[in-house]
C-alpha cells in the first residue's frame, strides 16, 4: 500500500512521505499483550459514534412520527424512522435488521406487538446497526 498523501501520524508511530510504503497490517495488529492499536481504537471509536448517533436519529423520527411521550412503538413507526433516518436502506435491509434486533425471522415479524422504548433504543443500540447512506431529512 503506497500513501498519495503525507502522513505524519497514522498512530502507530509510522512517519510516511509520500510514495512510502505503509505497513497496513500493523495498523490491524494486537500486541504482546493482546492490546489493540491506537488506529484500531480510534476506528472503534468512530464506529461506535456513528451508531450512537444513528440510534439518537432514529429516535428523533421515532418521536416526530408519533410524539415524546410514547413509551412503546410499533414495528411500522420504527420502519417509517428508518425511511427519514435512512432512505437509502432498503425495506429488505430494513426487515432483516428488525429480524435480527428482536431476534425472530422474517415471518414473524408482522407478530410483534408494541415494544417498550427503552428496550427497543437498547437492542438498536447493540445489534451492529450502520446507515447505509447520507443522513436523511
Amino acid at each position: 500500500f503506497y500513501l498519495t498523501r503525507r502522513s505524519s501520524d497514522l498512530s502507530s508511530g509510522i512517519n510516511a512521505e509520500y510514495g512510502d510504503k505503509v505497513n497496513v497490517k500493523a495498523l490491524f495488529n494486537t500486541d504482546r499483550e493482546g492490546s489493540i492499536s491506537d488506529f484500531l481504537k480510534t476506528l472503534y471509536s468512530q464506529f461506535y459514534k456513528e451508531r450512537t448517533q444513528y440510534v439518537k436519529d432514529l429516535h428523533a423520527a421515532l418521536v416526530s412520527i408519533s410524539s415524546s411521550d410514547k413509551k412503546e412503538y410499533h414495528i411500522q413507526d420504527l420502519c417509517k424512522a428508518f425511511e427519514i433516518t435512512d432512505p437509502e436502506k432498503s425495506s429488505k435491509e430494513v426487515n432483516k435488521l428488525l429480524a435480527k434486533v428482536f431476534s425472530l425471522n422474517l415471518e414473524q415479524l408482522s407478530s410483534v406487538g408494541p415494544v417498550d422504548r427503552e428496550l427497543l433504543l437498547q437492542r438498536l443500540r447493540s445489534s451492529g446497526l450502520i446507515r447505509s447512506g447520507p443522513k436523511g431529512v
